[in-house]
């Protein structure tokens, strides 16, 4: 903020330099100043009160002399050269910038410091959200994984263990009908030496 007003009053400054200092383009502005001020109804009271409300402002934010201000209009020159509207030329010499208006840029700075860091914790909770939601679909994504190996684990045992059951099954009517045939073979055995005793 404080740049700005300098570089507004160093280029006032500089247009005033250009002008030469002689007393014919002295008169000339002079003739000049009184015919805007008619042109415009700006009377020199009506500049007065003028400058006195910039200088009310101006003072809240720096130090300034007070003795040295120059607030005048004068003409704004056209590209060609001719005089066009009026311009409100001040310059002001400042002599310090108030503690105040560096407190009001430092509060403007925090302000937008705050605004930032707040933004940006924003942002990492929804960054973290999104983790947390990625980890969670993560974990039932195992947990279902493992749901299916153990429910394929246990079919796979009952039909192992049906294939067992089948197989002994298999085995003891082997052994029924093995045990049927030695048993038959023995009543054979059996009637034939019966028969043979008699």
């Amino acid at each position: 903020m404080f740049e700005n007003i300098m570089k507004f009053f160093n280029k006032l400054r500089k247009k005033e330099e250009k002008v030469a200092p002689n007393s014919k383009e002295a008169a000339k502005e002079r003739l000049h100043l009184v015919l805007m001020q008619d042109r415009a109804n700006v009377s020199a009271d009506f500049l007065e009160l003028m400058k006195q409300e910039i200088i009310e402002v101006i003072k809240k934010y720096i130090d300034i002399d007070e003795g040295a201000i120059d607030v005048r209009l004068t003409n704004k020159e056209n590209e060609d050269g001719t005089n066009g509207a009026p311009a409100l030329y001040a310059n002001i010499p400042i002599l310090n910038i108030k503690n105040e208006a560096r407190k009001m840029e430092k509060k403007q700075e925090d302000v937008k410091e705050n605004k930032q860091e707040e933004s940006k914790n924003k942002e990492n909770k929804k960054d973290i959200k999104q983790e947390e939601k990625g980890k969670e679909t993560e974990t039932k994504n195992q947990e279902d994984k493992i749901e299916k190996k153990d429910e394929m684990h246990k079919d796979q045992i009952e039909n192992e263990e049906k294939s067992e059951d089948k197989e002994e099954e298999k085995k003891e009517e082997n052994t029924d009908s093995e045990n049927k045939q030695d048993i038959a073979e023995e009543k054979e055995t059996k009637e034939e030496l019966n028969q043979n005793k008699k």
